[in-house]
């Protein structure tokens, strides 16, 4: 059958329309975190990675970006001019805190702190559209099998987004016509297997830091976000007198404590695991973000008696510039003979000990 003019020209809009119908059918994927092909291999190092793989993508307008929860992690694309949500707002004065002897906490009177509400308003198994003009925030992954969030750009730029629990964890995506090409999903998914090999031989490394006499490392940090989740030594030993600090690594992205009292944080009704829950509700409760001691008053000393009960609190520390009342290091100066378990209340697999002879 011989076409017609106007029948050829329809064939040939048709055509033309079929690239742009496929690339926003065809969705890339961002990982929140750490590849789970890669979880087992820096498992071996007790690490995992506060960062995007891809950390940077390509899409046309329209085109989805799957980003799939793999780690305790949220996503936001902020307003224009906006600035990203802290992960931590203020949730009313303390009152009444009083320690295992009865006397009040220094605290008191301070705004006890807990996560930010936006952080609850999640997007999860949902598609939605950034436009610049209003906050796109996927919240927590609070479900035990969070849904991807999709979300589309309806016009070309480079977006920054980052996650709120992790200051530095951020990546972009970058938005083109559809006449302009983008990588595939298979050179995507090579970037991703490359930047998870990096991540995985800097872990590594990561783990043979060793900091100077003592001072313990509440976890290990390297480039690209890698963390080891571990005490730098697991296992240090002291004469009475002396004061030790619990730093943070400067390239971290944590937000760790140092926490030595009674029980085991993972046994919820011990001492130390009813504060370690309050770290899953809204509001924290402040024995775990405030230093037990106040912090002008140079190293607190430690024995079995502190606080009524051997309690001895860091406080939140991080290496985050933005958040002036969580420092990036805390002292302590242990005076009485006897081991001392010490846990991070955040992360309470995180175990060391101080022996004191």
């Amino acid at each position: 059958m011989k076409r017609t003019p106007s029948a050829a020209l329809a064939a040939a809009l048709i055509t033309l329309a079929v690239p742009a119908i496929s690339h926003a059918a065809t969705g890339k994927t961002v990982y929140m975190g750490t590849p789970p092909t890669s979880q087992k291999a820096l498992g071996k190092y007790n690490a995992d990675v506060n960062a995007f793989f891809p950390s940077s993508i390509t899409v046309h307008v329209g085109q989805k970006v799957s980003f799939v929860p793999s780690g305790f992690h949220n996503v936001e694309f902020p307003a224009k001019g906006a600035k990203p949500t802290p992960l931590l707002s203020p949730q009313g004065p303390i009152s009444g805190a009083l320690d295992a002897a009865g006397a009040a906490y220094w605290f008191n009177g301070q705004q006890n702190l807990g996560f930010s509400p936006t952080l609850f308003q999640g997007l999860y198994g949902k598609s939605v559209k950034y436009t610049g003009a209003k906050t796109v925030n996927t919240g927590l992954p609070l479900a035990d099998k969070p849904k991807p969030v999709k979300i589309s750009f309806t016009k070309p730029g480079t977006y920054t987004y980052f996650c709120d629990v992790h200051v530095g964890m951020k990546g972009t995506v970058k938005v083109v016509a559809d006449s302009k090409p983008v990588p595939s999903v298979k050179a995507d998914a090579k970037r991703v297997a490359a930047q998870a090999k990096a991540a995985i031989a800097t872990a590594k490394l990561v783990v043979k830091k060793q900091p100077p006499a003592n001072t313990v490392l509440i976890g290990a940090a390297g480039k690209g976000g890698v963390e080891a989740f571990s005490f730098f030594p697991s296992a240090l030993t002291v004469p009475v007198g002396t004061t030790v600090t619990f730093s943070m690594d400067t390239l971290s992205r944590e937000v760790h404590t140092a926490t030595t009292g009674p029980g085991d944080p993972e046994q919820p009704a011990t001492f130390l695991g009813k504060l370690e829950a309050s770290t899953e509700s809204p509001t924290f409760d402040p024995q775990v973000i405030y230093p037990s001691d106040p912090p002008p008053a140079g190293p607190a000393s430690l024995t079995p008696a502190s606080h009524g009960n051997g309690f001895w609190n860091s406080g939140g520390l991080d290496e985050n510039p933005a958040t002036p009342f969580v420092p990036p290091a805390n002292q302590v100066k242990f005076d009485a003979p006897g081991t001392y378990t010490f846990y991070c209340m955040i992360h309470p697999f995180m175990k060391g000990t101080v022996t004191v002879q």
